[in-house]
């Protein structure tokens, strides 16, 4: 069974613009990307988790997520980190749905996509009330990233 870094992506990997998703609207943590780095270094898969109820809100498509997550995946690669999977839930917190955070939905997917052991892997985010539950709801370790606004970031021009 392998390991996986599960990470959020708005607030944790990517400042949260909200409802991102232009590749100009990439401003990726330095932290994250050398936190995906350490993680990729000891062998485990990086897998992203997130909500983006921006599809359901018919703000942008699930296609301009994916040019933006696969933007965002490029940048990670310049700077000798990258995601092996994005899973997302593009539901409206109304709709109840199982694969919206906290429920774990996703994380089970990916579970029997990649052969992961939950309790060798662990949950990273910027919201204990979201990522946290649903790591513990999983049983999974689970890593809070707080943020003070005062964070160094890359922005998506010095990707290019």
């Amino acid at each position: 069974m392998k390991r996986a870094l599960f990470i959020d992506r708005d607030g944790t990997i990517n400042v949260d613009c909200p409802y991102c998703s232009k590749p100009e609207d990439i401003k990726m943590y330095v932290d994250a990307i050398d936190l995906i780095k350490s993680y990729r270094k000891f062998g485990y898969l990086v897998i992203v988790i997130t909500n983006q109820s921006g599809i359901g809100r018919k703000f942008f498509s699930e296609k301009e997520l994916v040019e933006f997550n696969d933007s965002l995946n490029r940048c990670l690669r310049k700077f000798g980190a990258s995601v092996d999977r994005f899973y997302y839930c593009p539901h409206l917190p109304e709709d109840k749905c199982e694969c919206r955070k906290p429920n774990g939905d996703l994380v089970v997917k990916a579970v029997k996509d990649y052969d992961i052991d939950l309790t060798a892997s662990i949950m990273v985010g910027d919201r204990d009330d979201i990522d946290g539950e649903m790591a513990r709801r999983l049983g999974m370790h689970y890593k809070i990233l707080t943020r003070k606004n005062n964070e160094k970031i890359i922005k998506y021009s010095e990707c290019q």
